[in-house]
């Protein structure tokens, strides 16, 4: 039985050479074979190191400590002290209401008080005299000199007095009230920062009417610390419980203990947080479980309100296996990975993605450079076994083809067929490269007036 086959491997229309082999079953076996052109391609040796696992979430700034400045007493505004949007010190000065009813209020209090005092000595010698008579006519009583009747108003008269002076011994402590009142009202016509912090504009200006309560005249934000406030996904808390990779912090369970804040413009603030309070409940409209991190803000450079990401160390994976995003080759909803094999033939590998991180990785000219890697495992079996079936004992002597991918996985589909029917050289190989990293560039030359001119 004679089975002649044809492979012909075609790439973006450009037709590539074809391997033809001829096998014949009459006791004997004769080839014929034509190799296929090598192809060139650049690798990078498989990566085997213990990652750290980080993971992003998105949060915002707030004070540690955040208050509506309202007025607590009514009255026309005099002053505003303060600089809008200035630092302010505990118990600086912001504003200044007029003062002048409720000092008058503050007067006739401390008048009131000397009032009432003075009839508490009024009531003393009432009650002192009235006492001495009783003690009179408790003699007399006895001589007959006085009548019982005497006597006994005597002793009514006694407790009468002793009633007004303890009215009056009252008249004084509610005077005395009264008074301290007068005073908080009086002092709360100056109105200070109740913490150091950031005050924002006023909203207020001098000559308005402020009433008790009802205007927020500013607002202030403590800012050093300065808090943060982002939301865990309670679906990753779980898998960190099953990994045990929670961290043991007093009182609560938490995936994260330091993290670093990533600013809007994507670089990472000079200090790292620390998670001060985990909520004890999942919600219910978004899944999540809330967190409270405070962070160091000598400097000033963190505001309220700001949009901020927060990244933290969840764990890590030993031992993990990586190569370049860009070596990752899809077919039929698998991800492949090439290398080259001991023949200088590419061999593909099923596998699956794990994590994707940015490491600094060897580059082929002898630097270091930072590169988009995929933690990747064998789905078939496990890619150190794959390797060893082929001669390649160590994982980190395999060469991993990062350019010229596709070409490599046309080139072993090519060979695996041939092999399947019997070929036993003229297969497709490689020459490989270093693969050196080049940032990509998205810059675009511009136009001028004088190139049109050209």
């Amino acid at each position: 039985m004679n089975a002649t086959h044809i492979v012909t491997i075609a790439l973006g229309g450009v037709v590539a050479s074809t391997a033809l082999v001829a096998c014949k079953d009459n006791g004997g076996a004769q080839t014929a074979q034509r190799g296929m052109a090598p192809i060139n391609v650049t690798v990078m040796p498989l990566q085997k190191r213990t990652v750290e696992l980080k993971s992003t979430w998105f949060g915002h700034l707030r004070g540690v400590d955040q208050a509506d400045i309202r007025p607590e007493v009514s009255g026309r505004l005099l002053e505003q002290v303060y600089w809008h949007g200035s630092l302010c010190e505990k118990g600086e000065v912001l504003f200044r209401i007029d003062s002048s009813t409720y000092q008058a209020a503050y007067d006739q209090a401390v008048a009131n008080v000397a009032a009432a005092k003075a009839g508490v000595l009024q009531a003393e010698v009432a009650s002192e005299q009235a006492q001495k008579d009783v003690e009179r006519y408790s003699t007399l009583v006895k001589s007959g000199s006085v009548s019982e009747k005497q006597h006994t108003d005597a002793l009514h008269d006694s407790r009468r007095c002793e009633a007004a002076l303890a009215m009056a011994r009252a008249q004084v402590a509610q005077a005395e009230a009264a008074l301290e009142m007068a005073k908080l009202n009086l002092d709360r016509c100056t109105i200070r920062a109740p913490f150091k912090g950031l005050a924002t504009k006023s909203n207020v200006s001098v000559g308005d009417f402020v009433a008790a309560g009802q205007v927020v005249m500013t607002r202030m934000s403590s800012v050093d610390p300065i808090r943060v406030d982002f939301s865990v996904p309670a679906r990753q808390m779980n898998e960190q419980t099953q990994g045990n990779e929670y961290y043991d912090m007093p009182d609560k369970m938490s995936p994260v203990r330091e993290f670093d804040l990533i600013l809007e413009d994507g670089s990472v603030f000079e200090h790292k947080g620390q998670v001060h309070a985990v909520d004890s409940e999942i919600s219910q409209s978004t899944g999540t479980v809330k967190f409270v991190g405070y962070i160091p803000n000598p400097q000033l450079k963190l505001r309220t309100g700001a949009a901020v990401r927060v990244s933290a160390k969840t764990g890590e994976i030993k031992d993990a296996l990586l190569v370049p995003a860009r070596a990752l080759i899809s077919s039929m909803n698998h991800r492949f990975i090439y290398v080259v094999a001991p023949d200088n033939t590419p061999l593909g590998i099923d596998v699956k993605l794990g994590k994707e991180l940015v490491l600094d990785m060897p580059n082929g000219d002898g630097t270091t450079v930072p590169m988009l890697m995929q933690v990747v495992t064998g789905t078939v079996k496990p890619i150190a076994e794959t390797l060893r079936e082929v001669g390649i004992e160590n994982v980190e002597e395999a060469r991993v083809i990062v350019g010229g991918g596709q070409m490599a996985a046309q080139y072993a589909l090519a060979n695996a067929g041939m092999r399947a029917q019997g070929a036993q050289g003229g297969f497709g190989t490689v020459i490989a490269q270093p693969f050196i990293y080049e940032k990509p560039t998205t810059t675009v030359s511009s136009v001028t007036a004088d190139d049109k001119a050209e």
